[in-house]
């Protein structure tokens, strides 16, 4: 996290986005405890530490590759922004804004996907929870707050990338 500028990249991390790591590390330990407690099996706790470490290294990774995809975490930040106020300041230029926001709603597709497809695992799991034990019920719900939050963020997001960018009009060159 140098701060330099690479390929147009701004790579400096402000405290939310430490924050946002920190939480990835821990959600990858913790989903590690999660499987290694639910899930019956003759396999031994250091299974579970590799597991942990490994979702606690990849997850921070993957987070910040989806950073430095769409620009660095400030030019994630600022979309964000502009998609919450449904505006986007007469300063940014259309070359600026407009592909920052449809790389977005392309993103945002792609999460749908991912939710429909946490809610048919959660189907499958929940049919099979109904002759096993209490443990698959705690997976079904784990599934089922996943597909929900995927659903409902992914459709606002969509949303509200879509009417932004019908809002504002592209500015044409008198030249």
């Amino acid at each position: 996290m140098t701060g330099e500028a690479a390929a147009g990249v701004d790579d400096r991390l402000d405290l939310g986005g430490w924050v946002q790591l920190g939480l990835m590390v821990l959600l990858g330990a913790g989903i590690a405890v999660v499987v290694g407690v639910l899930i019956d099996g003759p396999f031994p706790w250091v299974t579970v530490v590799v597991i942990g470490v490994a979702l606690a290294v990849v997850l921070p990774v993957a987070q910040l590759r989806r950073w430095w995809s769409r620009g660095g975490r400030s030019a994630v930040v600022e979309t964000g922004s502009w998609l919450r106020s449904g505006r986007v300041p007469e300063e940014v230029p259309d070359a600026v804004w407009r592909p920052r926001v449809r790389q977005l709603e392309d993103e945002t597709t792609g999460r749908l996907v991912s939710a429909w497809g946490a809610a048919v695992v959660t189907l499958l799991w929940a049919g099979s929870a109904l002759d096993g034990d209490g443990a698959d019920w705690a997976l079904v719900l784990v599934w089922a707050v996943v597909a929900t939050v995927g659903l409902v963020g992914s459709y606002r997001r969509r949303g509200a990338a879509r009417r932004l960018l019908s809002t504002r009009h592209p500015v044409v060159s008198t030249d």
